[in-house]
């Protein structure tokens, strides 16, 4: 088995938004990651959000070279919480970094708020369905710019079949948790993994979010499709 634990890298991006920040390389190499070949580093802590949970990942510079990939990779997927991030740089990219200096950090503070609300909003849509909708299970989502959705398994018959009723409520419902400005809560677990609360219920995740609603401003859903064959609804939301 890896030696995970001293390998942990810290992941501020979960602790708090901070857009700048000093940390220490771990490691440094060249190797293919999802078929790309990339110069990358590894940190003892991090401000850059990796790739995955339907995030995007984050952009920005380490002393001034453009990161253009953070990646994740996990140790063992018996412990969620224990991972590797690759800042990845292009391959022709002019490298000069060595293990054991210092770099300063700096993440694209736009496209961080942007992916925070997109995230956000999408756990706002899930909770929302699910409350009025509990035959809903929400179990994957996407919160992409211009590609952003939840999906739901249909677990017991819709209350409904008018999907212009199922959206007229779960907006209703989620515009009142927007007015009142509901507070993001976060917690650590004593397992490690980190859990995200937006109305009633917490869920594990490793994404960024806003602090408080009001933040995500106006959201609404744009689509939405009922696949009987497969047992699923697919709902789109757009900020």
């Amino acid at each position: 088995m890896r030696d995970y634990i001293a390998k942990q890298v810290r992941a501020l991006y979960m602790e708090d938004s901070r857009h700048m920040h000093t940390a220490v390389i771990t490691k440094v190499g060249t190797s293919e990651i999802n078929k790309k070949n990339y110069r990358w580093i590894q940190l003892n802590e991090t401000i850059f959000h990796p790739k995955g949970g339907g995030q995007p990942s984050d952009e920005g510079l380490i002393n001034g070279v453009k990161v253009v990939y953070a990646h994740k990779e996990i140790f063992d997927k018996n412990h969620l919480d224990k991972f590797e991030i690759f800042h990845c740089f292009e391959a022709d990219q002019p490298f000069n970094f060595k293990v054991g200096e210092e770099v300063e950090l700096l993440v694209d503070a736009s496209i961080r708020l942007l992916h925070s609300r997109l995230h956000t909003a999408g756990h706002v849509l899930a909770e929302a369905v699910k409350k009025c909708f509990p035959e809903l299970e929400g179990y994957q989502g996407n919160h992409y710019p211009n590609n952003s959705y939840v999906k739901f398994k249909i677990c017991a018959s819709l209350s409904v079949e008018n999907k212009e009723d199922i959206k007229q409520k779960a907006q209703a419902e989620f515009h009142s948790w927007i007015d009142q400005n509901l507070e993001v809560a976060e917690l650590l677990e004593p397992s490690g993994i980190r859990v995200v609360k937006v109305f009633e219920n917490w869920s594990p995740c490793g994404g960024t979010h806003v602090k408080s609603l009001k933040e995500i401003s106006r959201m609404e859903i744009s689509d939405l499709s009922i696949n009987k064959k497969e047992g699923t609804v697919t709902v789109k939301y757009c900020l």
